[in-house]
């Protein structure tokens, strides 16, 4: 009965293309003597910014070989943004999509449009050549970024790299820092360096902080939740129903929640990841997907940082307690950015608190 299971999350991991499912109920172990299969499934998505910007590097230095696909870093970084436009959900956002190697426009920041966009993809050079001008783009996207209302998440796709002509022009890391402070906007910066953080711009936003974070292109390749509420998540509600013989079929989660300022798990939510560990210890296909937050009582940066430790310290405890397998868990942080209730209230903080749980990929 688990593939029933499977079927059911293979369907939110689905949907949820760039995101994570970000709610869930009670941590429980469903099981049942009898058969019964049955499945109701409530999915909503939620965006989490309003638009949607691309810096795309097609310069040489892209031309180099990722592993051993027999295909250059550029063409699979077109192949992956061709292949997500195929499922992105449509809610209302607007989207742009630049070339800065030099500075193209080939999808002018607008309301986003499945086939558009793709003809926009469509229409990339079909060879990466040229110099890197990341440091000219950055200085293009200002003026883009101060007509947007809204949150803005830009993706920059790029080695580190870049070549600057003429006087005057500061470091792309410098850019990126000063455009944090004026607009509400979160860059994503896609890493086709070999050496992680060999660069000044990998150096000066890597880490957990407000306004930026580092991802390796092989992790946007193959893990879409590394991109998890970039632009929206997923809640879903009242899933489930497969069990016989009482074997493990689903599981419920609920979040789990933190005193102010503390990362100490309590007697309760060790108990019920007890219970998880179990479930992710005989089933080692499966995951779980794992997202810290917090009140915002402190600054942007602190609270980044409290976050990564809540949700360290639950992936921490399954894996020294139970020896859980590090791979099949998923970490997110998000400070206080994506509330579930009313920071004004005593009640509506401590609901903030949290660390939520989604367990798939069975």
């Amino acid at each position: 009965m688990k593939s029933l299971f499977a079927r059911v999350f293979a369907l939110i991991v689905l949907l949820s293309a760039f995101g994570l499912v970000s709610n869930a109920l009670a941590l429980e172990i469903i099981t049942k003597d009898d058969i019964k299969q049955g499945i109701i499934v409530n999915i909503d998505l939620i965006k989490t910014a309003d638009n949607a910007v691309i810096l795309f590097d097609s310069s040489s230095t892209m031309n180099k070989p990722y592993k051993d696909t027999g295909m250059s870093r550029y063409d699979i970084a077109k192949k992956a943004l061709m292949e997500r436009n195929e499922y992105f959900p449509d809610l209302g956002y607007n989207f742009g999509l630049y070339l800065y190697t030099p500075w193209k426009e080939v999808y002018p920041v607008q309301k986003y449009d499945r086939d558009k966009f793709a003809q926009a993809l469509e229409a990339l050079p079909p060879k990466a050549t040229g110099a890197t001008f990341l440091t000219k783009g950055l200085k293009k996207l200002d003026p883009i970024l101060q007509g947007l209302d809204g949150r803005t998440a830009v993706f920059i796709f790029t080695d580190g790299s870049y070549t600057n002509r003429g006087g005057g022009m500061k470091k792309p890391s410098e850019y990126i820092i000063n455009m944090a402070k004026k607009y509400n906007v979160y860059f994503y910066i896609v890493s086709t360096a070999d050496d992680y953080y060999s660069t000044d711009l990998f150096e000066k936003v890597k880490g957990h902080n407000s306004f930026a974070r580092v991802i390796a292109f092989e992790d946007f390749m193959n893990l879409t939740s590394y991109n998890s509420e970039a632009l929206f998540t997923v809640k879903a509600t009242k899933h489930i129903v497969t069990i016989t013989d009482k074997k493990i079929v689903g599981i419920k989660t609920q979040n789990f929640l933190f005193d102010f300022n503390k990362t100490d798990l309590s007697q309760d939510a060790k108990e019920r990841l007890e219970i998880l560990a179990a479930f992710l210890n005989e089933n080692k296909n499966a995951y779980a997907a794992m997202a810290g937050h917090t009140d915002n009582i402190g600054t942007q940066d602190y609270n980044l940082d409290l976050s990564y430790r809540r949700v360290e310290s639950i992936a921490g405890y399954l894996v020294e307690n139970f020896n859980v397998d590090r791979s099949q868990l998923v970490t997110f942080w998000f400070g206080d950015i994506n509330p579930v209730a009313d920071n004004g209230t005593r009640e509506g903080r401590s609901l903030n608190r949290r660390v939520e749980i989604l367990v798939g990929g069975m």
